[in-house]
């Protein structure tokens, strides 16, 4: 009977070691056939000893992997593979500008000199002048200031025009048909997986709309198990190509708060390096989902129960952004639908029947089917009061 029960545990023993063993093939096997993205990984540990750890093993065995000449075959397989992608690439948009331009200044052709012996004194008076003229898809305005000394002294006119270029607030509606319907493409995170859900349910079944839904779990500007450059954006660039959308929508911000480390800097949320990390990846990836001439909405991150989570930060990101971008995106406020009278965060929902129902999930982060529903209802009615589609239920 003893040997018996040897042998089982044993049996038992063998059991547990295969997944590990199976593990460790994995993972020697990765860090051999990609030793520059183990190096990355290792980077984005936390900053104590596990980035340490992380760091002894992956430098000598990227080291091995380079010598073998390993990662010469992955990078010619690689390129076979990109040659022979037929995809569509777009380039992407340039961020809109301001321009200020100063002309004819008196004082740009003296010398140091005659500035002196003509002094201008700060007892003066200002007669500011406008003009406005219009260009095709441009507005000028023009302002004229000329500076009088007092009575007694020699008058010289400084006269400075300002010409601030501003893009028409124009959107590029169009409203879609059967034969030609809207096409809507939804990015983001897990907010965006529940969002896209419930715009599948109350859009799709309309035959005006094409809906593409996007969205990835555990996405996120400062997330760094995706790389920036050579994943996220050439994805953005593709799925561009390939949806071509009219309307772009955006929900993303779950996994901003968790302090990750990007190539061996900690980026601490709440941050002005933070701030500036997502300022840069939020213009970037504007640029690209709007370079087939789309219209941009971003909604806010919806405010969740844990007040670390510091989504006022985040959102004042965003409304940065996208105010850079006015003429072709506008954000949206989430907690209009999500929050309760003062747009403050809140666990259920009151129905119309006055029931009252579960509206965040337990972790006060993501919203059940009845948030996302409510969400893409808001949407609905403002793509129809923008002009891209329909109100069927005005239609006899």
């Amino acid at each position: 009977m003893r040997n018996i029960s040897v042998f089982k545990g044993k049996k038992g023993s063998n059991k547990a070691l295969k997944p590990l063993a199976v593990m460790l093939f994995f993972l020697i096997s990765a860090s051999f056939l990609a030793p520059d993205v183990v190096q990355i990984w290792a980077s984005t540990q936390k900053n104590d000893w596990r980035r340490d750890l992380a760091q002894e093993w992956s430098e000598p065995v990227g080291d091995l992997s380079r010598k073998t000449k390993i990662s010469e075959i992955r990078e010619i397989s690689e390129r076979i593979i990109e040659n022979s992608k037929t995809e569509e690439t777009i380039k992407p948009l340039l961020m809109p500008t301001k321009s200020t331009v100063r002309v004819n200044d008196p004082f740009e052709t003296e010398t140091s000199e005659q500035k002196t012996t003509n002094p201008v004194t700060t007892n003066m008076s200002t007669a500011p002048t406008y003009s406005e003229t219009t260009v095709v898809g441009t507005t000028v305005l023009e302002s004229s200031d000329s500076m009088v000394l007092p009575v007694g002294t020699s008058t010289i006119p400084l006269t400075t025009t300002t010409v601030v270029l501003i893009e028409d607030y124009t959107k590029p509606v169009r409203e879609g048909t059967s034969g030609e319907p809207i096409k809507i493409l939804a990015v983001g995170d897990s907010l965006m997986l529940d969002f896209q859900y419930g715009l599948e349910r109350v859009l799709e079944p309309r035959i005006d709309v094409e809906l593409e839904g996007r969205g990835a779990l555990g996405f996120g500007f400062t997330v760094p198990h995706w790389d920036w450059e050579d994943d996220v954006i050439p994805d953005y660039n593709l799925m561009v190509g390939e949806v071509r959308p009219d309307v772009v929508v955006v929900m993303i911000g779950a996994n901003e708060f968790q302090g990750y480390a990007i190539e061996g800097e900690d980026l601490d949320p709440g941050s002005a390096r933070w701030r500036e990390v997502l300022t840069e990846r939020a213009h970037d990836a504007i640029s690209h989902w709007l370079a087939d001439g789309a219209y941009l909405y971003w909604w806010s991150t919806p405010k969740m129960s844990d007040p670390s989570f510091l989504v006022d930060d985040l959102n004042s990101v965003w409304e940065e952004v996208v105010s850079e971008w006015k003429s072709k995106a506008e954000m949206v406020d989430s907690m209009k639908v999500l929050g309760d009278e003062e747009g403050e965060f809140k666990w259920n929902m009151e129905m119309l029947d006055g029931s009252i129902i579960p509206l965040r999930k337990e972790h006060g982060v993501h919203f059940f089917e009845v948030g996302a529903d409510a969400l893409s209802r808001d949407f609905e009615q403002l793509l129809i009061k923008d002009g891209w589609l329909k109100n069927l239920s005005s239609v006899s």
